[in-house]
């Protein structure tokens, strides 16, 4: 009778949810542009929310004109729209040198992706355009949020 292998270990990839550092980190990726993305929309959502909100409130324009609240409350949601707006403009033109930056020079890019692709590094993207992002998801959210606070401050102090 011939001898029986033992079983073969199975690899450790089959045993977790992801088949390779590089699909986990792309799923990291993915999950963070969906969230950063819907806070956009929920941000400007709520601006809107907030403006229909100060209007029902406090019925018209005369109203909430006459009220310090109801006007911090706009004041803080053209804040967060002029952020948007001045962000994506900002970030167009950030990522748009770097396109420019990257297909003028494929043996360039090449090297620095080998040299940064396993570093804690912003490639493909910069410095900047990292903090430009992270400073426009703060800000929309600070005056977005703000916004709604003072809408609620002003309807019950109303």
């Amino acid at each position: 009778m011939p001898e029986e292998e033992p079983p073969k270990k199975s690899d450790a990839s089959d045993d977790t949810l992801y088949k390779s550092p590089g699909e986990a980190l792309k799923k990291v990726s993915s999950e963070f542009e969906y969230w950063s993305g819907k806070l956009t929309e929920t941000s400007l959502q709520m601006c809107y929310a907030v403006i229909a909100a100060n209007w029902v409130v406090f019925g018209s324009l005369k109203g909430i004109l006459n009220n310090p609240w109801a006007k911090w409350s706009l004041v803080m949601v053209i804040f967060a729209l002029a952020v948007n707006i001045i962000g994506a403009r900002l970030l167009s033109n950030l990522l748009r040198k770097r396109v420019a930056y990257g297909e003028t020079d494929s043996v360039r890019w090449k090297q620095e992706y080998a040299q940064f692709s396993t570093t804690d590094s912003p490639w493909p993207f910069t410095g900047e355009i990292e903090d430009t992002g992270r400073w426009m998801m703060n800000i929309k959210a600070g005056f977005t949020l703000l916004a709604g606070a003072l809408l609620i401050a002003g309807a019950i102090l109303k």
